[in-house]
This record gives structure tokens, sequence and C-alpha cells, in this order.
């Protein structure tokens, strides 16, 4: 990464060149991997970094990507084609990204828990797991003596379980993600926790779907995802494009829940092309309140960015997404679940398909459960469907005070992003559901 003299340097003799402007994104990344599978354990580290450079002329646009593991200036004028200058040309020591997680003793004790899991549950296979974290450093700049810096963590972990039924395979995959590495081993902890009643639920019986109209009980992961769908409209690039429901949208709506982005830890608070992370209300239940821009977005519409420029990493150019919306509820209870003396509970589904023009959503409901006086009862059977998301978000009336966070990647531009939601559970009183048994056998 560079220093201000370096990049002071630089712009002079770019612009001595005949560039009118320049823009440089640097990073460094250290990356930590673990595997476990059976009685066999990896480890992994690495560390990479790189520069993305863009120079502009009138009418021409050039845009220099440069690997490297030590940043030089004269590396740079040599990449430019420009001379040297006068300067001393030094290298600078790559940043050394301390990280944050005491990896043996917390994994050790994770190999434990997933022996004990293996020796007391009828597995065709060993859990395998996998788990990663990345700390990453960055800068931007774009004129002398104007370096910004900002960072970010990422953690992933996956499980994959095999069982069996009467012999037919129970296969159940769990894939988490957080911006924040503590919190993805809290996470890691509670779903370790409820591993033995996952199976168990899994070899259970499993029930056909009611039909007609239910209550349906949302947990939080799963109204994080139909979120997620939601948001993916607001997002500025999209909807210049004519590539969201938002354009044909008809206002005001009358939903029962805000959303804001939350405002972010001092550290983070730059984006990936410099500009500030904004906390900015984005639904107010009625219309919307505010789109994520970066700086071109942001011109189009005569405002200022928003700060929601993100890129996986400095050789993909940077798009846009949000960085961590919190949705509250107008009415807000203990517990949903007890306000159900019938009806479904969706504790995990999965989106198969979205259609971000229509509002149309394909689901695919993995894990579900009958509900009888507030309890969660007999497991009942998959099922896809396809309706209105916009029908479903106006169909919730009620959410419980407690929230919890969900890490959630889409791809965009050829980049996976990451954005976390925190979501309540949340109750819609009444969805006609496409089943095929009458609802009076099972109430």
């Amino acid at each position: 990464m560079l220093e201000k003299l370096d990049l002071d340097l630089i712009f002079h003799l770019v612009r001595e060149a005949g560039f009118s402007s320049c823009r440089f994104y640097a990073e460094r990344t250290l990356t930590t991997e673990f595997e476990i599978e059976d009685k066999d354990n990896k480890s992994r580290h690495h560390e990479s970094g790189g520069l993305s450079i863009e120079l502009k002329k009138e009418g021409n646009q050039t845009l220099f990507t440069f690997r490297t593991n030590q940043f030089s200036t004269q590396s740079v004028l040599n990449l430019l084609g420009l001379p040297q200058g006068e300067t001393l040309d030094k290298n600078i020591p790559a940043p050394t990204i301390a990280s944050s997680l005491t990896m043996g003793k917390k994994l050790q004790n994770l190999q434990l828990l997933i022996r004990r899991i293996n020796l007391e549950n009828s597995l065709t296979k060993p859990i395998s797991f996998w788990f990663r974290e990345k700390k990453q450093k960055y800068q931007w700049a774009q004129s002398p003596g104007e370096i910004k810096s900002g960072e970010t963590e990422l953690g992933e972990a996956r499980f994959q379980i095999e069982s069996s039924y009467k012999g037919k395979p129970l296969n159940f995959s769990h894939h988490l993600s957080s911006g924040s590495l503590d919190d993805l081993w809290t996470q890691l902890q509670s779903l370790l926790s409820q591993i033995q009643k996952r199976i168990k639920l899994g070899s259970s019986e499993q029930w056909p779907l009611p039909e007609g109209p239910l209550p349906v009980g949302w947990s939080s992961q799963s109204l994080a995802k139909l979120a997620d769908c939601f948001l993916r409209g607001f997002e500025g690039d999209l909807v210049l494009k004519d590539f969201s429901y938002l354009n044909s949208l008809s206002l005001p709506l009358d939903y029962h829940f805000s959303i804001q982005e939350k405002e972010p830890p001092l550290s983070q608070d730059i984006d990936h092309e410099g500009s500030s992370r904004k906390s900015i209300l984005i639904f107010d239940g009625q219309k919307p309140k505010g789109l994520a821009t970066d700086k071109k977005v942001a011109s189009e519409f005569s405002i200022s960015s928003t700060g929601h420029s993100r890129r996986e990493s400095f050789e993909r150019p940077s798009t846009i997404s949000f960085w961590h919306p919190v949705m509250r509820g107008n009415r807000e209870v203990d517990s949903v679940l007890s306000l159900m003396s019938e009806g479904i509970w969706v504790e995990e589904l999965d989106i198969q398909d979205l259609d971000l023009i229509t509002g149309t959503v394909t689901l695919y409901f993995s894990q579900l459960n009958l509900v009888h006086q507030g309890a969660i009862g007999e497991s009942v059977q998959p099922f896809s469907w396809t309706v209105s998301l916009l029908e479903l978000l106006a169909s919730l009336t009620h959410f419980s005070q407690d929230k919890s966070t969900t890490g959630l990647f889409h791809t965009k531009q050829k980049q996976r992003i990451l954005t976390e939601y925190t979501t309540p559970s949340a109750l819609s009183l009444s969805i006609n559901l496409p089943g095929s048994v009458p609802k009076n056998h099972y109430w």
C-alpha cells in the first residue's frame, strides 16, 4: 500500500502525462481457512494484495490492475509507463493484519463438539465442516494529499450433514456468514446447540402441507431472506437501468415495518470508493426513503453518495449493495409464536428465483412445522412456491421484539457481496397456502 508522499508524486507525474483524473484503490487481505473431515484437519493461511488504478483522458479511460506483495513507487510508475521523478524509491512493507481470533483453542473445542455429534447420531458420514475468515484493509485516493482508509472482516462457516430415515437419505447443510468474526462464533455455538434437534426433526415423519388460509410465522432468518429480495429493488444502479420493481410500484404502500441502514463502526465508515457510509432510512412502511448509491449513481440523481460502493476485491470494479439493514415492526410483541393457535412455522427457506422487475419470487420452504396453541409441532414436507414478494411482505402484521442478524451473499457483476440483515421473527395472520390436505385434518 502507498504512503502520502508516494501518491503525491504519482499524481503529479500522471497529470504531467496528460491525464485529467486518477483514482487509486489498494487493498491487503489476510485469509485463514480451516476444514474438519472426520479425523483429518486442514488449515491454510494466505496473504494477498493489489492495486487498481483508473486513469482518464478526454474521451478515453484506462484501467490498470496491479497484483503485488510489495507496493513501491517505482513499480507503479513502471506499470504506468511514467518516469520515476525525484523521489527515494523504497518498498513499502505490506501491513500486518492481526487476526482477532485465537483460532487454535476455539477450533479445538469445535472439533470436539463435532466428534460428539458424530458419535451420538446415526450419520451416514461424519459431519463435514469448513470455516474461512478474511480481514481486509483498503485505501482509496483520487487527489494528492487525500487518502481514505477502511477495513472489513468477513467470516463464513459451512456444515454438511448426511443422515437417513427409513432408508431415505436426509441431507442437511448449514451456511453461516457474518461481517463480524465474533458474531459468527456466537452463531456457530447456537447452531451446534440446536443441531441435535435439527437431525431429530429431519428423521421424523413429515406431513403434507395443509391448504387454505392459515396464519404463517416466519423465523428471523427466513424473514431476512425476504428482506434481501425486497431491498435488491432499492439498489440505485438497478433503479436507473429500470431493472427494479420500484419503477412501476403504486405508492403509498401499507406495510407494518420500516428498514434503516445501520450506523457503521468507526473503523468501517468508508466505502470502497472513499465515500462516507450513511445510516439512511430506506423504507418507512409507505414509501421508499433512500436508495443505495455510489458516486456515479448519486451524480445521476443529483445527490451525495450514500456510501454503498462495494467490491469483493481490487480485481473487480465496484458495484452497489447495502451493508447492514435493520428491520423494525410497527406492532412488536414478546413472541409471535404465542399468538398462533394454529398455522405453519417457517424456520428456513431458500430463494430459488427472483424477478426484480415484477417482484415475483420462487421460494423453497426447506424446514417448516405445524403450530398447535403456540407450540411447534409436526414437521411438514418441503415445497416450492412462486408468489408475489410484495404481497407476502404486505401480509406481515406482528413482529417480535427480539431480533437476530443473518449474513447473506448475493452475486452481482460476478462478485459475491455480503449483506447483513437484523430482523425480527414475524407473523402473517392469513396466507392462502397451496397445500393438498384440508386444514381441519390437523386442527
